[in-house]
């Protein structure tokens, strides 16, 4: 029985591959066919040309569009390589499979893939008639495409042209192997699961170009394929044939004509009755397009929070192992990615930065929000006062750089965060076992110690170190408290607590924290000659060094949730194609200070409100916050607070951390700025509203007595390691500074007010202080037309 089987196999396999040559016009071009003599070698030969095609198709997931959504569902943007979105068969109305059907393969319910009829129809057309006409199958076509997709993902231009060339001998080879596949194809699915996939996989014209049914259906119509009716179904089946030259929106009139054909056909086989026809002809086209934006440029208000979960997604190994793969996992994947951004406070955020200074402002300032969420980390909102734009010509007010982020999320490197550096100070000076009811001197002229006995050992303030109190200190000087020091941000103040403190504790105590150089870099990258480390020199205790807003929020909601950190995120959750969970980055929430220690700084904060550097910009709910300013030349104010849900960083300055607005003060910016004029504002406004989405904002308790001290205490030292004890050299020095101290202060302003400057218009930081001082100034390190 052998025998008469390979006969039967051979002759199967050569009516193949003469059918297929006559098709693509073998025959036509004069070739003659094997002899009868030479059959059984022609089959042999037949049949070993076909065998040696790949007998399986590869098929590998289709792109598809991915959604990005906010906290509430509401969508924020989508990301395509190609706009697609995958739909069962049951979402595919009957007009349509019957058009598609009616036009492409009207047997395709009837062969196994290779339409034997077809071809001999198209053959007798091909050698009699000057025109030619095809024979493959609906399910080839398939095949075609899914060879296309392939080298198409791939970025593989020789498959793309060997999946559809047509002359010559490859492109009888390429007949051949569509043959052979497709027989393939029909074993492996039923006819309803290649109807579906074809109709999922096709080019359907539209500009941009929109793949498979339901993006084209959402595209000319803004409706679901579900809806679709005759006519519609009619012209999206018609377009297959040629997406170019049938592309409704540039040649309406050809897939008009198209169209109707189709109708013709679907009427020819039985599809559609002639009343069904003759209405339905009758129609025009009656497109009402939907572009569906491609990114972050279409999110408004959102933006820049857009821009950052996909830098994040970028950015992260948990979504593929190079950058190209994680791309592809965005803008290929079909996933479903649930962000945390409030859409509230998110509005409220962009309205607050936009109207104190407009994007267009003719100071050129810029001004920026973040929110994160104390015990979760999550990012409830992100503006900033400029337009989203990845134009090269982006205009005046227009940038794509994310002042609110470190460098690798698409940010600068950070801005000089000013006094808002202090509640770390004021941390490490807790952590040490000193209490908030110490008394420190604001007056001196200069300070020493500072020592960095546990990690450098390098004497930082040889020379002693004398910064100024900034004006919207309230002319505070002299001996107070500490409390009374961080409710009116006290310079000198803080700098004698800092001489009492090793300073490496305090650099360890903010990187605890979660904070880190806007490079993404930890604290001790930052060097000064000699390979010193910026973080250690005692300028630095006034926000020296340049840091992101949004580090700066996630730091201080450990101050809120009693001594936990959580690293920001900006996404809760994301589903693959299939409405599997995918991994996303963790917060990682931990405990990183005693809980007391955190409870003494948020208290602390709470007092700025009470006469301090943030009187006047009470929310409505208990509220910790803190100021800052950098030198004038420098040009930056914050204002971070928290309340028990909230942690809010604002930051106002240059871009390029250069301007100093006493100079130029154009448009909203005054020339003598410090933190509460134009951040303290800002966050006031903003904090107002996004309180009243948020339950449980209840009042920061007073410090156990370990933590507050008596009003009379000092605590000069205390036993451990972390005690802050001074060596006697240290004492001798801190002796020797407040000797004469207050005829130094005295001298000073004398010569202040002779040479016309005024003590009350001084930064918070003096940063350069110490001989060969290396000033990290940070900025925007990117393009920004102002």
């Amino acid at each position: 029985m052998a025998a008469p089987q390979n006969a039967k196999q051979g002759f199967a396999a050569l009516l193949a591959f003469i059918a297929v040559s006559t098709i693509t016009g073998v025959v036509g071009a004069g070739l003659a066919l094997p002899a009868v003599g030479a059959v059984s070698a022609g089959a042999d030969a037949a049949i070993g040309i076909f065998e040696s095609l790949p007998a399986s198709l590869e098929e590998g997931p289709l792109a598809q569009q991915t959604t990005m959504l906010a906290a509430d569902g509401s969508t924020i943007a989508k990301f395509y390589w190609e706009n697609r979105i995958e739909k069962p068969l049951e979402d595919m109305p009957a007009d349509l499979q019957d058009a598609t059907v009616a036009v492409e393969d009207y047997r395709f319910f009837d062969h196994g893939g290779v339409d034997i009829n077809g071809i001999a129809r198209a053959a007798v057309h091909n050698v009699l008639s000057p025109s030619t006409q095809g024979a493959s199958t609906l399910t080839q076509q398939y095949v075609k495409n899914v060879l296309i997709e392939a080298s198409h993902q791939s970025g593989d231009d020789e498959g793309i042209a060997e999946a559809t060339e047509s002359d010559g001998s490859s492109g009888i080879a390429r007949k051949m192997r569509e043959a052979k596949l497709a027989i393939a194809v029909e074993k492996k699915y039923d006819k309803s699961e290649i109807l579906e996939r074809y109709l999922n996989i096709n080019n359907y014209g539209g500009s941009p170009r929109q793949y498979g049914v339901e993006a084209a259906s959402q595209h000319y119509w803004g409706i679901p394929a579900k809806d679709l009716n005759l006519q519609q179904s009619a012209l999206l089946a018609g377009i297959v044939q040629n997406p170019s030259a049938f592309n409704p929106e540039s040649e309406p009139e050809k897939a008009l004509q198209r169209r109707n054909v189709v109708l013709s056909l679907m009427l020819k086989h039985g599809k559609i009755s002639q009343k069904d026809f003759d209405e339905a002809r009758k129609t025009e086209l009656d497109l009402d397009v939907h572009k569906v934006p491609n990114g972050c440029q279409a999110a408004g208000v959102s933006a820049f929070f857009c821009d950052y979960v996909q830098r994040t997604i970028e950015t992260d190994s948990t979504f593929g192992k190079t950058l190209e793969d994680r791309k592809n996992f965005l803008t290929r994947g079909g996933l479903r990615i649930k962000t945390t951004l409030h859409p509230d406070m998110q509005k409220a955020a962009a309205k607050a930065v936009s109207k104190r200074i407009p994007n267009k402002d003719a100071s050129g300032a810029g001004h920026t929000i973040v929110t994160v969420e104390p015990g979760t980390g999550r990012v409830l909102a992100m503006a900033q006062n400029r337009k989203y734009s990845t134009s090269e010509k982006a205009g005046r007010g227009e940038t794509n750089v994310n002042y609110n982020v470190d460098k690798q999320f698409n940010g600068g490197t950070g801005f000089q965060p000013g006094s808002t550096w202090k509640p770390f100070v004021l941390a490490a000076w807790l952590k040490s076992g000193r209490q908030l009811n110490d008394t420190v001197n604001g007056g001196a002229a200069k300070y020493y110690g500072f020592r960095t006995t546990s990690c450098d050992g390098r004497d930082y303030a040889a020379n002693g170190y004398g910064p100024r109190n900034a004006g919207d200190s309230g002319g505070a000087n002299g001996n107070m408290s500490v409390l009374n020091a961080t409710k009116n941000s006290v310079n000198k103040a803080y700098a004698d607590m800092a001489s009492e403190l090793d300073m490496c504790k305090i650099r360890d105590t903010a990187m605890d924290l979660g904070v880190h150089l806007g490079t993404g870099k930890p604290l001790d990258d930052a060097s000064g000659p000699g390979d010193t480390e910026q973080v250690l020199y005692p300028a630095s205790i006034l926000g020296s060094l340049s840091i992101s807003p949004l580090t700066m929020a996630a730091a201080y909601t450990t101050f809120a949730t009693g001594g936990i950190h959580c690293n920001p995120v900006p996404i809760d959750s994301i589903l693959d194609r299939d409405g599997n969970q995918v991994d996303v980055p963790d917060a990682d929430c931990k405990r990183v200070m005693k809980k007391e220690v955190a409870d003494g700084v948020a208290y602390a904060l709470t007092q700025t409100f009470n006469g301090g550097t943030t009187n006047g910009l009470q929310i409505g709910v208990p509220a910790g916050a803190k100021t800052g300013t950098t030198n004038f030349e420098v040009g930056a104010t914050w204002l971070v607070g928290i309340t028990k849900t909230l942690s809010t960083a604002v930051w106002t300055g240059d871009p390029q951390g250069t301007h100093d607005w006493r100079v130029n003060s154009r448009g909203s910016m005054p020339p003598i700025v410090f933190g509460a004029t134009i951040s303290g504002k800002t966050w006031s406004s903003y904090m107002k509203t996004a309180v009243k989405h948020t339950k449980g904002n209840t009042a920061f308790a007073r410090p156990a007595a370990s933590i507050l001290g008596s009003q009379s205490t000092r605590s000069k030292s205390t036993t451990g390691e972390d005690s802050g004890e001074k060596t006697e050299s240290d004492q001798k020095a801190g002796s020797d500074q407040k000797a004469g101290s207050d005829e130094k202060q005295e001298k000073r302003e004398k010569r202040e007010k002779q040479s016309g400057q005024q003590p009350d218009q001084k930064s918070e930081q003096q940063p350069g202080r110490e001989p060969g001082k290396k000033t990290d100034q940070g900025g925007i390190k990117g393009k920004d037309t102002q």
